[in-house]
């Protein structure tokens, strides 16, 4: 039986689904794990230049999802720039919207400093100089306490990015939430790649030998001592012989060994690399983990996904998940007669077995399944916990134009 993928948009509080629906050519949504923002694109069929343009800056929500199945919020952010396209073979618009207002104080210089602080309090507080309303931060991360942190001339961006560089994290910001998550953390939720199932192509490098490194090692000062202290942190599961060495040294023994074990994780995710295309499925998050499975042995096993892209077009909806090592407990690229298990019996669990905390990029809540379509084309969405009841489902069909 044939699936049909349903979308949702919701620009500026106003459900435009109806509206976009004759004119809808692709809707594509981007969600990167570490320093970058969130992104999507509409592009409509501007044929006969009637397309009212949205106003930059306003809010927009777009939902994926299959009939009978609900839907989900993939992409909450603003417009950022609306471009207008047009040859002999016809005229298009493009809607390019980021999940991170780009007029906002996020990236304003800012002149403060934090003393006895942890790392929760330091993002909370510049935060909200930022326009920033919640910090989601890894409880291990947040808890980190540093003696003192000075932002000069730096904005929250670089701020978080920084951070998350020292102590080994992921940061990004999704409106007006900022999100560190950890890396090499268990995060339980995870998606299946099975082929014969829902995976369509895949291209994988299991194993690289030049993101390989033995161990990483940083220098700090001891200043009882007067003289030089390393803090070495090994790569699990490298065979390189080469150390990773970092050219800027930290102000005392944690900070140095919290920056080793980021460089380390760093080295550890990047000896895999690969990409995987599945049927849509809004379940996956970045930083979340991949069980790909019925390809051959070596290639199985869990992969983290370090982006994840979601394509609808009026020929289907698909998933494209950019891959990495899964880190530590995983067995991306054994020998092959160790092969790995050609199932999805690992979804869901950490990588060493055992229970673990919930990633704080976890996707929203799946909607109920939508009813059947109305005679005038689209369906409604019953009430859910991250959209307003009411929203059209794009389905084909519908009239008018603009937003």
């Amino acid at each position: 039986m044939t699936k049909r993928a349903i979308y949702a948009v919701i620009i500026d509080g106003q459900d435009v689904t109806s509206r976009l629906n004759p004119h809808l050519i692709s809707l594509s949504v981007t969600d990167n794990v570490g320093t970058h923002s969130d992104t999507a694109d509409i592009t409509l069929d501007d044929t006969d230049g009637r397309i009212d343009l949205p106003r930059e800056g306003v809010p927009v929500t777009i939902a994926l999802g299959w009939e009978g199945g609900g839907v989900r919020v993939v992409f909450e952010g603003t417009v950022d720039e609306v471009r207008s396209s047009g040859s002999r073979a016809g005229r298009t618009i493009n809607v390019s919207a980021k999940g991170i207002d780009t007029k906002s104080p996020v990236k304003q210089p800012m002149q403060k400093h934090f003393d006895s602080k942890t790392i929760e309090e330091v993002l909370t507080e510049a935060g909200k100089l930022a326009g920033i309303e919640t910090v989601e931060i890894d409880p291990a991360l947040g808890k980190i306490m540093r003696e003192y942190v000075e932002m000069r001339d730096e904005s929250f961006i670089h701020l978080g990015e920084r951070l998350a560089r020292e102590i080994g994290g992921n940061f990004r910001i999704r409106g007006t939430t900022a999100i560190m998550s950890k890396k090499r953390a268990a995060y339980t939720t995870a998606v299946m790649a099975a082929w014969g199932v829902n995976l369509q192509s895949w291209e994988i490098t299991p194993k690289m030998g030049r993101p390989q490194f033995k161990k990483s090692r940083v220098r700090w000062y001891d200043r009882k001592k007067a003289q030089w202290q390393e803090e070495d942190v090994e790569v699990e599961g490298s065979n390189a012989q080469a150390d990773y060495v970092s050219r800027y040294p930290e102000p005392n023994a944690d900070q140095s060994g919290a920056r080793a074990d980021n460089d380390s994780a760093t080295s550890e995710r990047e000896t895999a690399s690969g990409s995987v295309t599945i049927e849509g499925d809004t379940s996956a998050i970045p930083d979340g983990l991949c069980m790909v499975s019925g390809t051959r042995q070596v290639i199985d096993g869990p992969y983290r996904i370090e982006s994840v892209t979601h394509d609808y077009s009026r020929s289907g909806f698909t998933t494209r998940l950019e891959l990495k090592s899964p880190g530590t407990g995983g067995e991306v690229g054994a020998d092959e007669n160790e092969g790995q298990g050609r199932g999805s019996a690992n979804v869901g669990r950490s990588l060493d077995g055992g229970s673990s905390p919930t990633s704080p990029t976890s996707p929203a809540p799946v909607m109920p399944a939508p009813p059947a379509p109305t005679p005038g084309g689209g369906v409604s969405i019953p009430d859910g916990p991250v959209m307003e009841p009411g929203v059209g489902i794009g389905d084909g069909g519908g009239g008018g134009s603009g937003f």
